[in-house]
């Protein structure tokens, strides 16, 4: 069984399935074993909610898990709860969070991962031997179950810049693009046509050449009706040869995410993507939405280093300028294991009292703000839905309709406004079915205070020693020091970890 585990920022219990992107990492892993000797299970957290029947916890020889960062302790539960119901089940876990936590990950899992996916193949044949390993990896997009509005496909991995921020600065692993007949293989695997979304961490890359031959090949599914178009994220600098849009558009693209974070030049030199000050990136917007391409972006927040007023200046200059669409999500700067603004703010000793992983979720206050706590909490709040902006919202999106209506489809519009929608009404995506906290589950936004949720309730009794995959693990102490379990993991060399128990 291979799980994405999941903790919902919301405490939301029915999952998203209605969110895009969602996470297919379980469907890449599962190709590693060969489908006519192994019965293959995949759940996702993220789509399904938690996974909390007793029954499926008993049926796996092998559970195999993965997830960001801030579900790492989720993951850690999921493990316990085999352990009682399989105890001969062999776990295997892998992702961001254990590659950061080397010796936790030792100690709880059988197989702490620390390379790629196809690593899981060299698990599996020393686990059960040589005949479960598939002869040709490839995803297995067959068994997802959802039935969402996109097909998701891979044709890179990793990027070839540095942002502070990011994970994939922390791994350090070089760009890599996939083969051709590697990206067709996956595009052809659907039963039925949808628009395909890349799920590359950055589709354009730095091998310029091979980009081309890529847009070749999509251009060429798209017009023998294989592919109805696609998606991608790409970097700014994609942007810095104008002849980029329109070969994407010729070649179906429908839609591109880019990483803008801020329009202010001072932060995005903060987070290392000078990338994003090639071109103004209001240019940069117009120019794709009039090339009859969706331009979506992420806008973040860094209090302990951005005054209030500017935060707030920032979001309403994005409200009220209509030339831009509304950001498909609003969130604060994540100081995530490892990455360079991880290691600053533990040498600045900014992080909160109390600071727990769980809390690395994006709408959560991790680290000390710059004006006073009580006064940036509305603002953190505000960020999972835009109280009191609903007439901003809507003039905004009438204003951006008359823009660019004739530039853009009726299909690609409606995505647009939907998203204008959501941002004031986030449980049309978030799956909100019924109340998710008591009166005791009341968020606060800060680390310190904030609740854990029931999720560190186990469903069932657990043995003493199995009980403590069910305590946070904690960034920091109660004076705000570095916690000895993660001064203990920053001390490990990052070597591949794998230890069977």
């Amino acid at each position: 069984m291979i799980v994405i585990a999941h903790f919902d920022d919301s405490r939301n219990p029915n999952g998203r399935p209605n969110f895009v992107p969602q996470g297919v990492g379980h469907a890449f892993l599962a190709g590693a074993f060969a489908s006519s000797e192994v019965e293959l299970m995949l759940y996702s957290e993220f789509y399904s909610g938690p996974l909390a029947d007793e029954k499926m916890f008993s049926w796996p020889d092998m559970l195999v898990l993965t997830g960001v960062t801030s579900a790492f302790d989720r993951m850690r539960q999921l493990a316990a709860y085999t352990r009682v119901k399989s105890p001969k089940c062999v776990v295997v876990a892998g992702g961001p969070a254990v590659r950061n936590l080397p010796r936790t990950s030792a100690s709880t899992f059988d197989y702490a991962c620390n390379g790629d996916v196809e690593e899981l193949a060299t698990v599996a044949q020393e686990v059960f031997g040589p005949h479960v390993v598939a002869d040709h990896f490839r995803p297995r997009f067959d068994l997802l179950t959802w039935n969402g509005p996109v097909n998701y496909a891979e044709s890179s991995r990793y990027c070839n810049f540095r942002c502070s921020f990011c994970a994939l600065t922390a791994e350090n692993r070089p760009y890599a693009a996939y083969d051709l007949d590697f990206v067709e293989e996956q595009l052809r695997s659907y039963r039925r046509p949808k628009p395909v979304l890349f799920v590359d961490n950055n589709f354009y890359g730095n091998n310029r050449s091979l980009f081309y031959q890529k847009l070749d090949l999509l251009e060429d599914l798209v017009k023998r009706r294989i592919l109805p178009g696609w998606l991608a994220l790409v970097t700014s600098d994609f942007f810095s040869d104008p002849m980029n849009l329109t070969r994407a558009r010729e070649a179906g693209c429908l839609g591109l995410f880019c990483g803008v974070e801020s329009f202010n030049a001072d932060q995005i030199k903060a987070y290392n993507k000078r990338q994003n000050l090639v071109l103004p990136q209001l240019e940069v917007i117009r120019a794709c939405l009039e090339a009859g391409i969706v331009f979506q972006y992420g806008l973040l927040f860094d209090p302990t280093v951005q005054l209030l007023e500017d935060m707030e200046a920032e979001l309403d200059f994005v409200l009220n300028c209509d030339r831009i669409p509304l950001p498909a999500f609003l969130s604060l700067t994540i100081p995530l294991l490892g990455t360079p603004l991880f290691h600053d703010r533990l040498r600045s000793k900014q992080f909160l009292p109390m600071a727990k992983l769980r809390d690395m979720d994006g709408y959560t206050l991790l680290t000390r703000p710059i004006d006073e706590l009580e006064r940036v909490v509305p603002f953190v709040r505000s960020l999972a839905k835009l109280n009191g902006h609903s007439r901003q919202i809507a003039r905004h999106s009438f204003g951006f309709w008359r823009r660019y209506r004739r530039s853009l489809s009726v299909r690609q519009m409606t995505c647009l406004i939907a998203n204008s929608a959501r941002l004031c009404m986030p449980s049309l995506i978030n799956n909100r079915r019924s109340p998710s906290l008591t009166h005791d589950e009341t968020l606060t936004y800060i680390t310190s205070s904030q609740p854990l949720g029931p999720l560190y309730q186990p469903l069932f009794a657990l043995p003493e020693h199995l009980r403590q995959n069910f305590s946070p693990t904690m960034i920091t102490d109660e004076a705000g020091e570095v916690h000895p379990d993660i001064a203990g993991n920053l001390t490990r060399l990052s070597t591949p970890v794998r230890e069977q128990g």
